[in-house]
């Protein structure tokens, strides 16, 4: 698109984030936005759009003005409502219906229920872990180093989020194979672009899921365990103890669709951008503890994979001469604000020396931001460390494509091959 045509598309009213095109690559219709109209309202999926830095860090800090209370349903309702409604009753037949997850609670329900998770998953808690997530990513390094080649996404990227989150629940190997279905499943089911067929498949694929750990949480009530989902099954709330359908939502939702799917995506990324700059993976892996960390903000501002939060005006707002009429839907789109240059300077750039990269809002930011950022960040050191200490020469596969998934809210690649040469001199741990 040209900036005249991105021009015409705003002016017209034609322009969504739902498009196809713009979901492969929505960079031009972000610097537009951010620039001209940085409030702009999206006929085609009945919601706000604001893209700015300092109006999201400030919006998402005010649950008097925004509030993510029902987000989660409303946005689901207007992607397809004859489909949602038709989808939502095979729910309630065949298995558990789709409660919130955690960043749809406001108030004391929202600070109860992030209490437990943070026990678990605050910095202190999460390096605990270190030990656990290395392991894990070494052991997937050693079922492919030897062969030059991998396939990221399968081989690795997946893997290594899902077992660390198995990890966490205390969940046996045989959960992986149904948490890889569901975690597609519900992928393509928030922000996918679908059919019919595909969009009641993906909700079998929930319900499979919903029956297997609904299994472990009977049996988590009979025999407590020190772990995330023992203490959210067990917990006392002053609201009362959370339903089955509760449950299933936190530990699908919140720990492996935002805990693992998340993670995933940002090393496949990383991934990319290392395979596609030799000098830069030079430079890093000569120096792990002084640039890998920066990298990963980099990685997590540029590449981040929640492309936005979503909210519902809590009265009637005005921004940027926009009315934003009370009740309406608004993406707040952390993946433009990343890349406002107001913040971050020549932002599409890569920049490992940038002082403040680590400001990025790819886990939001306000009472919502991602409670399990500082066990993301650990999964993404030790994901990349692993790759850098044992490969050299990291590049993309020949026959390599590199193709986002149709996502609106989620931005990942769906495959990434690549070759390599492994490192004789493995290094010593920093």
């Amino acid at each position: 698109m040209s900036a005249r045509s991105m021009a015409e598309l705003v002016e017209s009213g034609e322009l969504t984030l739902k498009d196809e095109e713009i979901v492969k690559c929505p960079y031009e219709a972000y610097d537009y936005l951010l620039e001209e109209r940085p409030v702009y309202y999206d006929a085609g999926g009945d919601f706000y759009v604001v893209t700015r830095y300092d109006d999201l860090r400030a919006a998402l800090k005010d649950t008097t003005m925004f509030n993510s209370d029902g987000a989660s349903a409303k946005h689901r309702a207007n992607v397809n409502p004859e489909r949602n409604k038709k989808i939502e009753d095979l729910f309630l037949e065949q298995g558990w219906p789709r409660e919130r997850p955690i960043g749809n609670y406001e108030g004391a329900e929202h600070k109860d229920r992030r209490m437990i998770f943070e026990s678990f998953l605050r910095a202190s808690k999460a390096r605990e872990y270190d030990d656990v997530i290395e392991q894990i990513a070494n052991s997937l390094v050693d079922g492919f180093v030897e062969d030059g080649h991998a396939e990221i996404v399968s081989q690795y990227s997946e893997m290594l989020s899902i077992k660390t989150i198995c990890h966490l629940l205390n969940a046996p190997d045989d959960a992986i194979p149904i948490v890889k279905r569901s975690m597609d499943a519900m992928l393509a089911n928030i922000g996918g672009i679908m059919t019919d067929e595909e969009a009641f498949e993906n909700a079998r694929r929930e319900i499979d899921a919903q029956r297997y750990f609904k299994a472990m949480i009977d049996r988590l009530r009979e025999a407590p365990e020190d772990t995330l989902l023992s203490a959210l099954v067990n917990a006392k709330l002053p609201s009362g103890e959370m339903t089955d359908a509760q449950l299933l939502r936190h530990v699908m939702l919140d720990m492996f669709m935002a805990g693992a799917e998340t993670s995933a995506k940002a090393i496949t990324s990383g991934v990319l951008i290392l395979a596609r700059n030799p000098q830069l993976r030079a430079e890093i892996a000569a120096d792990i503890k002084g640039k890998l960390q920066p990298f990963i903000e980099e990685v997590l501002r540029l590449e981040g994979p929640a492309s936005q939060a979503t909210r519902i005006a809590v009265k009637d707002v005005e921004l940027h001469g926009v009315a934003i009429p009370k009740g309406s839907m608004v993406i707040f789109r952390l993946a433009a604000a990343n890349r406002d240059s107001r913040k971050f300077g020549c932002p599409a750039n890569l920049d490992i020396g940038r002082k403040n990269a680590a400001q990025h809002l790819s886990f939001g930011s306000g009472p919502h931001a991602c409670v399990g950022a500082p066990l993301a960040r650990r999964e993404l050191w030790y994901g990349f460390k692993a790759l850098l200490d044992r490969m050299e020469d990291i590049a993309l596969a020949p026959d390599a494509t590199v193709n986002y998934l149709p996502n609106m809210v989620f931005r990942g690649i769906d495959a990434l091959k690549i070759t390599f040469r492994p490192r004789a001199d493995r290094p010593t741990p920093q």
